[in-house]
């Protein structure tokens, strides 16, 4: 771009009007006063109706100052700039629209679907210290009338009903703290960078081992650059494991090491036909933590540990955080992938579609009792789908070319080498021989 005018005309006259008449520019002329400002341009082009003016060239100040300066000033015309490599050169898009502007309302949705969270996960909680269904307990409790439960023997006494809802809430707590920690990591972070997003979705679900199916967040605008969106993606497993590990040493403490009978001997008479048993997966962090309690390598033989719901709470966010550092599209590990490799990224994407697909194969052999592989999980299934329908490309960024810098590249591969610590590539078996198992029949 050629300096005609004086800086001082230019600044009176403003980057929406001719310097000279004083009249409005047109917008592509304004955009390119603007874009001569942090880069050499080469040439100008129209393209289609999402980015209806691309400047090419090379920028004359670093990306991330550059995209600092344009923003505003496209912004005030009504564009967001999008900077990316293309074919060698250095291009800036004018993308039609400005992000992050829309009214903000009271989230009763939010509010709604937590509050039914909440009720859920007790619920659940609740029910794993019962041998008889909640609402037979509770039923029961009201009316006095013992001929309400399927099995008046195993309903619980005063003492036993206190305790479990006692421990129903520490459940709840446990859990909601870890994935509520999580969540908001990524709330957090996102507001600290002025990202607009949603406050966490809860997703109830009461009849499942866990009370709920997690939570959701949805940005309402691209992240400015790869930093952003990796500080947003990566705060979430972060803020969730930093409550994790110490709630699963409390649970721990509070579990106790047993064999399959003397756990079965401590059970009604009543309630011991039948019984069926929920096995999790063992990590390598779970496995140290259990060490580190207990003294011993467990499982070891028929000897594990029968683990409190607190612990199990705990067990749940390792292997929440671990399917969200799965290192694709826009799941958190996808997030931390692109920001250490940028569009590199997605060479990762079919090499983990091909393990997903092996373990779920595994998974499936072993459900069919046609094999008894160490490995393997049905449910890998359902992310092998997920992987290949809803998780084909990572969150886009407005700014592609600014770089992670060193600090952000260590605590990257620190969090690569946290996934491999907390994946388990056989999360949950139900029946066969107990490894550290919670009573499956009581969900």
């Amino acid at each position: 771009m050629s300096n005609d005018f004086s800086d001082d005309i230019l600044a009176r006259a403003g980057p929406d009007t001719d310097p000279i008449s004083g009249q409005p520019l047109d917008p592509v002329d304004a955009l390119r006063r603007i874009a001569a400002q942090v880069m050499d341009i080469e040439d100008v082009t129209l393209g289609d109706q999402r980015a209806p003016l691309r400047f090419r060239g090379r920028l004359t100040v670093p990306s991330e100052d550059a995209f600092e300066t344009l923003r505003p000033a496209f912004e005030a015309l009504g564009y967001t700039p999008q900077l990316r490599r293309e074919d060698g050169s250095e291009t800036l898009r004018a993308l039609p629209g400005v992000f992050g502007k829309g009214e903000q309302r009271t989230p009763w949705v939010n509010i709604i679907l937590l509050a039914a969270t909440i009720l859920s996960v007790l619920f659940v909680g609740f029910q794993q210290e019962l041998y008889v269904s909640v609402f037979e307990a509770v039923a029961v409790r009201i009316s006095g009338d013992s001929s309400l439960a399927s099995n008046p023997a195993l309903l619980p006494t005063d003492a036993e009903f206190q305790k479990a809802l006692g421990t129903g809430v520490l459940y709840a707590l446990a859990l909601l703290g870890i994935l509520g920690a999580h969540e908001m990591g990524h709330y957090v972070m996102a507001r600290r960078h002025k990202v607009q997003t949603t406050l966490p979705f809860f997703i109830p679900l009461p009849f499942n081992i866990l009370g709920t199916l997690g939570a959701v967040i949805a940005m309402r605008e691209p992240a400015p650059n790869r930093r952003v969106q990796f500080d947003i993606g990566i705060a979430g497993p972060l803020a969730g494991l930093i409550v994790a590990v110490p709630v699963m040493v409390a649970g721990l403490m509070l579990s106790t090491v047993g064999t399959h009978e003397t756990f079965i001997e401590q059970m009604p008479e009543a309630a011991r036909d039948g019984v069926i048993f929920l096995q999790e997966g063992n990590s390598i962090l779970y496995l140290a933590l259990k060490y580190l309690v207990f003294g011993q390598v467990l499982p070891s033989g028929d000897l594990d540990v029968w683990i409190h719901p607190v612990a199990f709470a705990a067990w749940a966010g390792f292997l929440v955080t671990a399917l969200n550092l799965l290192p694709i599209g826009q799941l958190d590990g996808g997030h931390v992938m692109f920001g250490l490799f940028g569009e590199k990224a997605r060479l990762a994407r079919w090499p983990v579609i091909g393990a997903l697909m092996l373990m779920g194969l595994a998974g499936s052999l072993n459900d069919a009792g046609i094999a008894n592989l160490p490995i393997g999980w049905s449910g890998w299934w359902l992310w092998v789908f997920m992987a290949l329908l809803l998780l084909r490309r990572h969150a886009p960024v407005l700014d592609e070319i600014t770089e992670l810098d060193g600090g952000r590249r260590a605590l990257g591969i620190a969090m690569l080498v946290i996934f491999v610590l907390i994946f388990t590539p056989r999360p949950i078996v139900i029946g066969g021989e107990p490894l550290a198992a919670l009573l499956g029949g009581l969900v």
